[in-house]
Protein backbone atom coordinates (compact mmCIF):
# COMPACT_ATOMS: atom_id res chain seq x y z
CA UNK A 1 0.00 0.00 0.00
CA UNK A 2 2.80 2.42 0.94
CA UNK A 3 4.60 1.70 -2.33
CA UNK A 4 1.42 2.39 -4.30
CA UNK A 5 0.90 5.70 -2.51
CA UNK A 6 4.49 6.71 -3.22
CA UNK A 7 4.01 5.94 -6.92
CA UNK A 8 0.85 8.05 -6.98
CA UNK A 9 2.69 10.92 -5.30
CA UNK A 10 5.50 10.76 -7.86
CA UNK A 11 2.97 10.72 -10.72
CA UNK A 12 1.18 13.72 -9.26
CA UNK A 13 4.44 15.66 -8.94
CA UNK A 14 5.35 14.78 -12.54
CA UNK A 15 2.24 16.67 -13.71
CA UNK A 16 3.37 19.98 -12.20
CA UNK A 17 5.02 22.54 -14.46
CA UNK A 18 6.51 25.94 -13.62
CA UNK A 19 5.38 28.73 -15.96
CA UNK A 20 7.50 31.90 -15.98
CA UNK A 21 6.40 35.37 -17.02
CA UNK A 22 7.44 39.00 -16.64
CA UNK A 23 6.65 40.88 -13.45
CA UNK A 24 6.58 44.24 -15.24
CA UNK A 25 4.53 44.17 -18.46
CA UNK A 26 0.97 44.94 -17.36
CA UNK A 27 -1.75 44.18 -18.22
CA UNK A 28 -0.44 41.26 -20.26
CA UNK A 29 1.89 39.80 -17.62
CA UNK A 30 2.85 41.28 -14.27
CA UNK A 31 3.20 40.62 -10.55
CA UNK A 32 0.17 41.53 -8.45
CA UNK A 33 0.99 41.33 -4.76
CA UNK A 34 3.80 38.93 -5.58
CA UNK A 35 1.58 36.66 -7.70
CA UNK A 36 1.83 36.26 -11.47
CA UNK A 37 -1.15 37.93 -13.14
CA UNK A 38 -2.28 39.36 -16.47
CA UNK A 39 -4.41 38.20 -19.35
CA UNK A 40 -1.64 36.16 -21.03
CA UNK A 41 -0.75 34.50 -17.72
CA UNK A 42 -4.40 33.58 -17.10
CA UNK A 43 -4.67 32.16 -20.60
CA UNK A 44 -1.42 30.22 -20.18
CA UNK A 45 -2.69 28.63 -16.96
CA UNK A 46 -5.92 27.58 -18.70
CA UNK A 47 -4.01 25.99 -21.60
CA UNK A 48 -1.57 24.13 -19.34
CA UNK A 49 -4.42 22.75 -17.26
CA UNK A 50 -6.14 21.61 -20.45
CA UNK A 51 -2.86 19.87 -21.37
CA UNK A 52 -2.96 17.95 -18.08
CA UNK A 53 -0.44 20.00 -16.10
CA UNK A 54 -0.86 21.79 -12.80
CA UNK A 55 1.01 25.05 -13.44
CA UNK A 56 2.99 26.90 -10.81
CA UNK A 57 3.33 30.53 -11.90
CA UNK A 58 6.34 32.73 -11.25
CA UNK A 59 6.63 36.39 -12.24
CA UNK A 60 10.21 37.68 -12.49
CA UNK A 61 12.14 40.38 -14.27
CA UNK A 62 11.83 39.49 -17.95
CA UNK A 63 15.52 38.80 -18.62
CA UNK A 64 15.68 36.53 -15.57
CA UNK A 65 12.49 34.68 -16.55
CA UNK A 66 14.05 33.87 -19.93
CA UNK A 67 17.24 32.64 -18.23
CA UNK A 68 15.27 30.40 -15.87
CA UNK A 69 13.53 28.72 -18.80
CA UNK A 70 16.78 28.52 -20.77
CA UNK A 71 18.22 26.63 -17.77
CA UNK A 72 15.44 24.04 -18.09
CA UNK A 73 13.40 25.02 -15.04
CA UNK A 74 10.02 25.33 -16.75
CA UNK A 75 8.22 27.00 -19.64
CA UNK A 76 7.64 30.59 -20.64
CA UNK A 77 4.02 31.73 -20.61
CA UNK A 78 2.49 32.38 -24.06
CA UNK A 79 4.14 35.80 -24.26
CA UNK A 80 7.32 34.95 -26.19
CA UNK A 81 8.14 36.30 -29.65
CA UNK A 82 9.70 33.85 -32.08
CA UNK A 83 13.04 34.91 -33.60
CA UNK A 84 15.77 32.92 -35.40
CA UNK A 85 18.17 33.56 -32.51
CA UNK A 86 15.73 32.30 -29.91
CA UNK A 87 14.89 29.23 -31.98
CA UNK A 88 18.46 28.07 -31.47
CA UNK A 89 17.72 27.69 -27.75
CA UNK A 90 13.98 27.15 -27.43
CA UNK A 91 11.14 25.05 -28.79
CA UNK A 92 8.08 27.20 -29.50
CA UNK A 93 4.44 26.25 -29.28
CA UNK A 94 1.79 26.95 -31.85
CA UNK A 95 0.73 30.62 -31.84
CA UNK A 96 -1.47 31.46 -28.86
CA UNK A 97 -2.22 35.16 -29.22
CA UNK A 98 -1.30 38.10 -31.42
CA UNK A 99 0.06 41.17 -29.69
CA UNK A 100 -0.10 44.67 -31.16
CA UNK A 101 3.23 46.43 -30.56
CA UNK A 102 2.76 50.20 -30.81
CA UNK A 103 5.00 53.26 -30.93
CA UNK A 104 4.12 56.05 -28.49
CA UNK A 105 5.30 59.65 -28.77
CA UNK A 106 4.95 62.68 -26.54
CA UNK A 107 1.95 64.48 -28.05
CA UNK A 108 3.82 67.76 -27.58
CA UNK A 109 6.92 66.50 -29.46
CA UNK A 110 5.72 64.38 -32.41
CA UNK A 111 8.02 63.44 -35.27
CA UNK A 112 7.21 61.95 -38.70
CA UNK A 113 7.06 58.17 -38.71
CA UNK A 114 6.30 55.92 -41.68
CA UNK A 115 8.64 52.92 -41.29
CA UNK A 116 10.90 51.49 -38.61
CA UNK A 117 13.86 53.16 -40.33
CA UNK A 118 12.46 56.52 -39.20
CA UNK A 119 13.52 55.50 -35.68
CA UNK A 120 17.22 55.35 -36.57
CA UNK A 121 19.16 57.65 -34.25
CA UNK A 122 16.16 58.18 -31.96
CA UNK A 123 16.10 57.53 -28.22
CA UNK A 124 13.63 54.66 -27.93
CA UNK A 125 12.49 52.95 -24.74
CA UNK A 126 11.62 49.27 -24.63
CA UNK A 127 11.50 46.37 -22.18
CA UNK A 128 14.83 44.87 -21.18
CA UNK A 129 15.57 41.72 -23.26
CA UNK A 130 12.55 42.30 -25.53
CA UNK A 131 12.76 41.21 -29.18
CA UNK A 132 10.16 41.69 -31.87
CA UNK A 133 9.61 41.00 -35.58
CA UNK A 134 12.40 40.88 -38.16
CA UNK A 135 11.92 44.42 -39.51
CA UNK A 136 12.07 46.08 -36.10
CA UNK A 137 14.86 43.82 -34.85
CA UNK A 138 16.91 44.75 -37.93
CA UNK A 139 17.05 48.45 -37.00
CA UNK A 140 17.46 48.01 -33.22
CA UNK A 141 21.29 48.29 -33.36
CA UNK A 142 20.93 51.71 -35.00
CA UNK A 143 18.59 53.09 -32.34
CA UNK A 144 19.58 54.70 -29.08
CA UNK A 145 17.83 52.05 -27.03
CA UNK A 146 16.98 52.45 -23.37
CA UNK A 147 15.92 49.16 -21.80
CA UNK A 148 13.87 49.69 -18.66
CA UNK A 149 11.94 47.69 -16.12
CA UNK A 150 8.33 48.49 -16.97
CA UNK A 151 6.02 50.61 -19.18
CA UNK A 152 4.96 53.27 -16.61
CA UNK A 153 8.62 54.20 -16.15
CA UNK A 154 9.04 54.32 -19.94
CA UNK A 155 6.07 56.65 -20.42
CA UNK A 156 7.30 58.94 -17.63
CA UNK A 157 10.74 59.13 -19.28
CA UNK A 158 9.08 59.96 -22.60
CA UNK A 159 7.20 62.92 -21.13
CA UNK A 160 10.31 64.06 -19.26
CA UNK A 161 12.09 64.42 -22.61
CA UNK A 162 14.53 61.58 -21.93
CA UNK A 163 13.09 59.49 -24.78
CA UNK A 164 11.84 60.33 -28.26
CA UNK A 165 9.48 57.35 -28.39
CA UNK A 166 8.39 54.34 -26.37
CA UNK A 167 7.65 50.85 -27.67
CA UNK A 168 4.68 49.31 -25.85
CA UNK A 169 3.47 45.74 -26.34
CA UNK A 170 -0.25 45.18 -25.90
CA UNK A 171 -1.65 47.95 -28.07
CA UNK A 172 -3.84 50.85 -26.98
CA UNK A 173 -5.12 48.86 -24.00
CA UNK A 174 -1.60 48.58 -22.57
CA UNK A 175 -0.86 52.27 -23.21
CA UNK A 176 -4.06 53.32 -21.46
CA UNK A 177 -3.53 50.92 -18.54
CA UNK A 178 0.09 51.97 -17.93
CA UNK A 179 -0.58 55.68 -18.40
CA UNK A 180 -3.17 55.40 -15.64
CA UNK A 181 -0.67 53.58 -13.40
CA UNK A 182 1.87 56.36 -14.03
CA UNK A 183 -0.67 59.14 -13.41
CA UNK A 184 -0.35 60.37 -17.00
CA UNK A 185 -3.31 61.77 -18.95
CA UNK A 186 -3.78 59.78 -22.16
CA UNK A 187 -4.16 63.08 -24.05
CA UNK A 188 -0.45 63.75 -23.45
CA UNK A 189 0.51 60.65 -25.44
CA UNK A 190 0.31 59.94 -29.16
CA UNK A 191 0.00 56.37 -30.43
CA UNK A 192 1.51 56.49 -33.90
CA UNK A 193 -0.69 55.18 -36.72
CA UNK A 194 -0.86 51.44 -37.19
CA UNK A 195 0.98 49.02 -34.88
CA UNK A 196 4.70 48.57 -35.48
CA UNK A 197 3.83 44.92 -35.87
CA UNK A 198 1.35 42.26 -34.86
CA UNK A 199 3.57 39.99 -32.81
CA UNK A 200 2.73 36.29 -32.58
CA UNK A 201 3.18 35.06 -29.00
CA UNK A 202 4.03 31.49 -27.97
CA UNK A 203 4.91 29.22 -25.07
CA UNK A 204 8.59 28.27 -25.10
CA UNK A 205 10.75 25.62 -23.47
CA UNK A 206 14.51 25.08 -23.61
CA UNK A 207 15.58 22.59 -26.27
CA UNK A 208 17.95 21.20 -23.62
CA UNK A 209 15.05 20.31 -21.30
CA UNK A 210 14.92 16.49 -21.12
CA UNK A 211 11.16 16.44 -21.74
CA UNK A 212 10.96 19.39 -24.13
CA UNK A 213 9.40 17.52 -27.05
CA UNK A 214 6.83 15.68 -24.93
CA UNK A 215 5.80 18.76 -22.96
CA UNK A 216 5.44 20.89 -26.08
CA UNK A 217 3.44 18.17 -27.84
CA UNK A 218 0.91 18.20 -24.99
CA UNK A 219 0.73 22.00 -24.98
CA UNK A 220 0.22 22.10 -28.76
CA UNK A 221 -2.51 19.47 -28.57
CA UNK A 222 -4.33 21.58 -25.96
CA UNK A 223 -3.97 24.75 -28.06
CA UNK A 224 -5.32 22.94 -31.12
CA UNK A 225 -8.32 21.57 -29.22
CA UNK A 226 -9.15 24.96 -27.71
CA UNK A 227 -8.87 26.68 -31.09
CA UNK A 228 -11.15 24.07 -32.68
CA UNK A 229 -13.72 24.66 -29.93
CA UNK A 230 -13.23 28.45 -30.24
CA UNK A 231 -12.73 28.55 -26.48
CA UNK A 232 -9.19 29.94 -26.77
CA UNK A 233 -10.30 33.29 -28.21
CA UNK A 234 -13.30 33.47 -25.87
CA UNK A 235 -11.05 33.03 -22.85
CA UNK A 236 -8.55 35.59 -24.16
CA UNK A 237 -11.33 38.14 -24.74
CA UNK A 238 -12.68 37.50 -21.24
CA UNK A 239 -9.29 37.85 -19.56
CA UNK A 240 -8.45 41.02 -21.51
CA UNK A 241 -11.76 42.59 -20.52
CA UNK A 242 -10.73 42.38 -16.86
CA UNK A 243 -8.09 45.05 -17.44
Amino acid sequence: MLAALLLLAVAARAQSLVMYSSAHTAPKQFADGGRASGYAVNLGVAILRRAGFEPETRALRWARAIKEVEAGRGVLAPVFSRTPEREQLFLFSLPVLEDAVVLVQDAARPFPFATQRDLIGKRVGTTRAARFGAELNAVLPQLRINEDGEPPQRLAMLLAGRLDAAVIAGGEQAVRYNAQRAGIALSRLRIVGNPLLLDSNHFAIARAHPEAEAIMARINAAISRMKAERSLQRRLDDYRARY
